[in-house]
């Protein structure tokens, strides 16, 4: 965009090289600000329609239950949701390693120390991600244990399966 506005006012004798990274500054402050402002906003409303709904509950003589207690309730681990949860940070890391090692082995002065630098910008998702799989397992067995009926006082009954 700077090229552009260079190469038609440059005729007229006008540099704005500067000017643009100025503009483009002050325009993301001013979108930050208002998305900001809208947002408090919003978020004000909201908060006064429920107090309204509160209160005309209340004066019709009818009970105003609020928030369910189901909400505040510890939710039940699922490994299926840690696998996930660990699979798209392992993914995000290597998407991470991969996107920093090419930005700068195409660096013009480049060096291997550098490109391997970007690559371990990815060593913290990816442990978090190995975290979530490590939980997934942990959840895993927690169930298959939990599933167990057990029969008097000297084991627990396990249905049997088939072994290659």
């Amino acid at each position: 965009m700077g090229n552009i506005l260079n190469g038609l006012l440059g005729k007229l004798g006008l540099n704005l090289s500067g000017l643009a990274d100025q503009i483009l500054v002050l325009g993301l402050t001013i979108f930050a600000l208002a998305l900001g402002f809208f947002s408090i906003r919003y978020l004000g409303k909201r908060r006064q329609m429920l107090q309204q709904e509160r209160l005309a509950a209340l004066i019709k003589g009818l009970h105003y239950a609020g928030v369910s207690r189901e909400v505040f309730k510890r939710p039940n681990q699922d490994a299926h949701d840690h696998l996930l949860r660990g699979l798209r940070w392992l993914f995000g890391a290597a998407g991470i390693s991969t996107a920093m090692y090419g930005y700068a082995e195409m660096q013009p002065a480049n060096a291997v120390t550098d490109a391997l630098k970007g690559v371990l910008l990815g060593i913290i998702p990816g442990a978090i991600g190995l975290a979530h799989l490590l939980f997934s397992w942990i959840c895993k067995l927690r169930s298959n244990v939990a599933t167990r009926t057990h029969i008097g006082g000297s084991g627990y009954y396990r249905a049997a399966s088939r072994r290659y």
